[in-house]
This record gives structure tokens, C-alpha cells and sequence, in this order.
């Protein structure tokens, strides 16, 4: 209903979309490698689907197509402006910005929305321009970021990492910052950056996603928990109902894989327990090396150990499958 005015367009769209579900032998759903349950799956191909419409009946009607996007992406143009501009100080800043992406997007007659080539999905297409617009739109209002001054005494590779994983809101995947690492750093390994990425994180604090919240101070743009960045103005935390699927789904798995967990822990040593704690928070084989005093080869040695132990005791466990425990 949020795409559609009426029961009878409605209808029409529910047709449309089962018609292109059905489309070549269902082969909008053969992407699905049961990871996700069916139905939440299914639910992003139909947003997907739904997307599509928009931006279709935005290329025939203009007045009729912005009804429908807005009606359809308004909830995540808020959640995006939430995770940019948090705490109550910025409350009409919010309002504010979600007007300006607005006029931005209506600009030029719909020019950036119609730049959707029809490759890849069309939702995130919309919410990456979105996002763009909104990160154009805090870089008005908000002083320029200064780097930390504990980052500031770091060399310029990790500096860089800072920026990307902080301030751009990457993954902390060595190899995904690699890729994104200016030109000028290209020689640097996945080694070297999973080594800044240790260095970064031990120079902050713990918990540190932001350097000021008040207004007229710059906020640290990083990919910290919503709720948290909150503070107040829960009237823009509106969950879409695919992030609710997924946050059931996710939720149930991860306390089956870790109840799985708990059992087998007992069964390890000291020493491969510690490497394990380790391990699942993202530390790089080096800096476990250097936090329990063993050689990088013994790391990975112990790393081998454990991985294997943990498979023959919980590999089996159908939520451990699902979950792709790590480590």
C-alpha cells in the first residue's frame, strides 16, 4: 500500500508483482542459497520488485511517481538522516535534511533517480543516492572532522583506515579497506591494513563512534548501533519491515550458534580459549600473537586446532550451519 492509492492499483500491483516473480520459471528467487529463510528473502525481491514500480511511474508521471516514493522510501531516508545527525540537539536539523534531500532529488526534473540504468538492485541504487545527498547535506551544517588526537600520532596508513572505517562507515574487512585505500598506498598489503586496523582500534576508546554530538561540533559518521545514536529522537528509528525479518532471523541464530558455543568452550584449554575471544572480535593473527605472547606461527597453528575441534563438536548444529560461525 505504500506504492499504490487504492484498492483497485493495489491489486494491480500485487499482479504485477507475482507476474515477475513467476517470470522465467521463478527466476528472480533462484538467487537463494537458504542462508535466509524464504520469506525474508522473498521480501527483498519483492522490495526490489516494488522499486522497480517506483521508478518506473516516476519516468511516466512525475507527480504520481514522487507520491509513491516518498510514501516507499521516506522511512529510510529518516533512518539514514537518524544514523548522520543523532541526539536531540539535531532534531531540526533532521527535519531540515530530510527537506533538502527531497528538493535534491526533485531537482532537474528527477535527473538522479532516473539514472537508474535497470543493472543491479534498484533500492540500493535509491538508497545510496539517498545516503550521498544526506552525507552533502552534514557537511554543510557540521564543521570539517578533525582526525582524533590519538589517530592524529598514527602513521598515514592508518590515519586512512580511520577515515574509511569511521568517517565512510566501511566493514573492517582488511581486504574491502585495501580496495578503498588511495592510490598513492596501493603497495600496502591485506597484512598491512588488518595491522593499521589493530593500531586504530587500540588508540581509541572503548566504544568510540563519535567525537561530539552537540550542535556547531563534528560528529564522526561511523556505522554505530542506531539506538545508541538515538539520544532521544526515536521518532526517526523506523524500522522497515525487512529489517524486522532479518533482525528475528538473525537474533534466533546467533543465540542457537552461541548456546552451541557455550557447550563446547569448556572443552578447550586456556590458551585456545583466549584465542578464540580474540578471534570472534576481529583481532588480526598478529595482534592476537602480541596479546597472548605467542609466535604468529603457533597463532596460526592454535587457530587450526581450535577450528577443527569446533567443527566436529558444533559444526553440526543446524543454527552453527546457518550462522557461519567464524573464526
Amino acid at each position: 500500500m505504500r506504492v499504490t492509492q487504492g484498492r483497485a492499483e493495489t491489486e494491480a500491483a500485487f499482479r504485477d508483482v507475482m507476474a515477475a516473480l513467476r517470470a522465467e520459471g521463478f527466476a528472480r528467487l533462484k538467487g537463494f542459497d537458504g542462508r535466509a529463510r524464504v520469506r525474508v528473502y522473498t521480501a527483498l525481491v519483492v522490495r526490489d520488485l516494488l522499486s522497480e514500480r517506483v521508478v518506473k511511474l516516476l519516468a511516466l508521471n512525475t507527480d504520481a511517481g514522487w507520491r509513491a516514493f516518498e510514501a516507499f522510501f521516506s522511512d529510510d531516508m529518516r533512518r539514514i538522516i537518524l544514523r548522520n545527525l543523532p541526539g536531540k540537539d539535531h532534531q531540526q536539523n533532521r527535519e531540515d535534511a530530510y527537506q533538502s534531500v527531497c528538493e535534491a532529488l526533485l531537482k532537474n526534473d528527477l535527473q538522479r533517480l532516473r539514472a537508474y540504468s535497470g543493472r543491479g538492485s534498484p533500492s540500493g541504487f535509491i538508497l545510496h543516492v539517498i545516503e550521498n545527498l544526506v552525507i552533502d547535506y552534514v557537511r554543510t551544517i557540521l564543521p570539517r572532522r578533525r582526525l582524533p588526537a590519538a589517530v592524529q600520532r598514527l602513521s598515514t596508513l592508518d590515519q586512512s583506515v580511520f577515515r574509511l572505517l569511521y568517517w565512510e562507515r566501511l566493514s573492517s574487512d582488511p581486504p574491502a579497506l585495501l580496495a578503498r585505500l588511495p592510490r598513492a598506498e596501493a603497495p600496502f598489503t591485506v597484512t598491512d591494513v588488518a595491522e593499521a586496523l589493530a593500531r586504530v582500534r587500540a588508540a581509541l576508546p572503548p566504544g568510540y563512534y563519535a567525537e561530539g554530538h552537540g550542535v556547531g561540533q563534528t560528529i564522526d559518521i561511523s556505522a554505530a548501533d542506531e539506538g545508541v545514536l538515538a539520544g532521544g529522537a526515536e521518532d526517526f528509528a523506523v524500522p522497515t519491515p525487512e529489517d524486522k525479518l532479518l533482525e528475528g532471523q538473525s537474533a534466533g541464530l546467533l543465540e542457537q550458534a552461541l548456546a552451541a558455543l557455550q557447550q563446547a568452550l569448556p572443552r578447550l584449554d586456556p590458551t585456545e580459549r583466549l584465542y578464540l575471544q580474540f578471534a570472534l572480535s576481529g583481532q588480526p593473527a598478529r595482534e592476537i600473537a602480541r596479546l597472548i605472547g605467542l609466535p604468529v606461527e603457533n597463532v596460526h597453528k592454535v587457530a587450526q586446532k581450535v577450528k577443527k575441534q569446533l567443527r566436529e563438536e558444533i559444526g553440526g548444529a543446524d543454527a552453527v550451519k546457518k550462522w557461519k560461525l567464524s573464526v
